[in-house]
């Protein structure tokens, strides 16, 4: 008599995954790549931060009836 026994397969997330690899890293790789995401961090928030800015500047110009025909112009520095 031949008996199958059914596989068990368990998923586990992608950011579970990656947290097991990282904890498996040296102290080192691991300060290596908490200081590369706050870098990373750090320069999303410098981006957010001129995008803010550029369409601040562009309502209130809009709002002030200095709209530009050329769109270029609004972004200029």
């Amino acid at each position: 008599m031949i008996t199958t026994i059914p596989s068990q397969t368990s998923e586990i997330s992608t950011v579970d995954a990656l947290w097991v690899l990282i904890q498996g890293q040296t102290k080192a790789v691991r300060k290596a790549l908490t200081k590369r995401l706050l870098a990373e961090q750090d320069k999303t928030k410098v981006q957010k931060a001129m995008v803010k800015e550029s369409l601040t500047r562009a309502f209130d110009e809009l709002h002030a009836g200095k709209v530009h025909h050329d769109a270029r112009k609004l972004f200029a520095l």
